[in-house]
């Protein structure tokens, strides 16, 4: 079990309590000249954040910057209902009618939206079409650029989902790959509301992994 959802757990059982939260913030905050107010907010979560960007491989800048404007988005998903609100409508490219109407699974959407805002920013442009499905996506990145074995920062990783081998997938952001534990940063993982996250996969548990992608 990885820590995050060891911790989680802890604090779902009530065993890890909001006094030791205030106290783990104040600690965070002491070490990183910020206020000591036990408020995680804006200023003290971005902090964290930061301590986990990745150093861009010069292979692959482009995926880099893409992976970092979707660790600007952590927090950020649905709003009002599954699968919509301003957040979802924007990594579709939709305008946002304010319904709480499901328009649909966005976890491609994300990571297409991400290198669409990176290629804007690095003026590097992209090399494969963007896609709304998974499976697509993947193949798009993996056919323009790489697949490839060992992932690095910016890399996607897709998984299989719904019935083996059908057209339905899971992808997202490759964080990093240490000692067997795959970090990354996905979009709409679990119920609602299902924001923008970081996860940590045991890769010797992942039995409906596609693979991993780098954009040339």
């Amino acid at each position: 079990m990885s820590a995050e959802n060891y911790n989680r757990r802890q604090f779902e059982d009530g065993l890890i309590t909001g006094k030791h939260l205030v106290q783990l913030t104040e600690c965070w905050q002491k070490c990183h000249d910020l206020t000591e107010d036990g408020y995680c907010g804006p200023d003290t979560r971005a902090s964290m954040d930061s301590e986990r960007l990745p150093e861009a491989p010069e292979n692959n800048s482009l995926g880099v910057v893409a992976l970092n404007i979707a660790i600007e988005e952590l927090g950020n998903g649905e709003v009002g209902g599954n699968n919509s609100g301003p957040y979802i409508a924007k990594y579709k490219g939709i305008l946002d009618d304010g319904d709480p109407d499901d328009d649909g699974a966005w976890c491609a959407s994300f990571v297409s939206w991400c290198f669409k805002e990176a290629s804007k920013r690095t003026g590097i442009p992209l090399s494969f079409n963007t896609s709304h499905g998974a499976k697509r996506l993947f193949r798009n990145v993996g056919e323009s650029g790489n697949f490839i074995n060992s992932p690095q920062p910016g890399d996607v990783v897709c998984w299989d989902r719904g019935v083996k081998g059908s057209w339905q997938g899971h992808i997202g952001f490759v964080e990093k790959l240490e000692n067997g534990i795959l970090c990354t940063v996905e979009g709409n993982v679990g119920r609602y509301p299902s924001v923008v996250r970081r996860f940590e996969h045991n890769m010797d548990l992942q039995t409906r992994l596609e693979g991993f992608a780098r954009s040339s």
